[in-house]
């Protein structure tokens, strides 16, 4: 019994195999999508890139919850509570996928706050120093924050940073010498 070729209807009849299925995953990184010269480059994005996957420890692409915890506690905010955490979360996870994807990291490192904002925001901040309320920041008050925000700090280094913040050595950290200390610049001027 011999063989015969097969003709050539049956050698249409073969089929290539199916091409590979899409790869599944965040897309290869490509600095390019996200660069805005002149404000910003793409050596930039890199850069901005680069603290991201500090962040990013598992690769996926998005900062999660856990991820966004151990940053804040490498840089020495204690986390206590996870309301803290998805207060944060809640707040530059613009599109509610339970993470803070690049684009959503590339635009809080980027955004340009206007000096009024800076204000505001710097008061507010002022005020939750300012237990008493009075306009002014005591050594007490200081010391009180310190130990509520968990920092395990002596009367000294507190002293330390109370006298660093008052800068005009009135015994007094007043809404000026905060937001000196804290702008680097003097209230009023540019």
């Amino acid at each position: 019994m011999s063989r015969q070729a097969p003709s050539s209807a049956q050698k249409n009849d073969i089929k290539a195999p199916p091409p590979p299925p899409p790869q599944k995953g965040p897309k290869p990184f490509n600095a390019e999508d996200y660069a805005r010269p002149p404000h910003l480059t793409k050596e930039e994005v890199l850069e901005v890139k680069q603290a991201f996957d500090i962040f990013d420890n598992d690769g996926s692409g998005s900062i999660d919850p856990q991820e966004l915890r151990e940053a804040f506690e490498a840089s020495g905010i204690k986390t206590y509570h996870n309301k803290f955490i998805y207060q944060v979360l809640g707040e530059l996870d613009t599109d509610n996928s339970g993470g803070i994807d690049f684009s959503e990291f590339l635009h809080l490192a980027t955004a340009k706050v206007s000096d009024k904002d800076t204000r505001e925001q710097i008061q507010k901040v002022f005020n939750l120093y300012d237990w008493n309320k009075e306009g002014r920041i005591t050594w007490d008050e200081l010391k009180r924050v310190a130990q509520d925000l968990g920092e395990e700090m002596t009367d000294e280094e507190i002293q330390h940073m109370f006298k660093k913040a008052d800068l005009d050595d009135d015994g007094f950290v007043t809404f000026d010498d905060f937001y000196n200390l804290m702008t680097q610049k003097e209230y009023g001027k540019q």
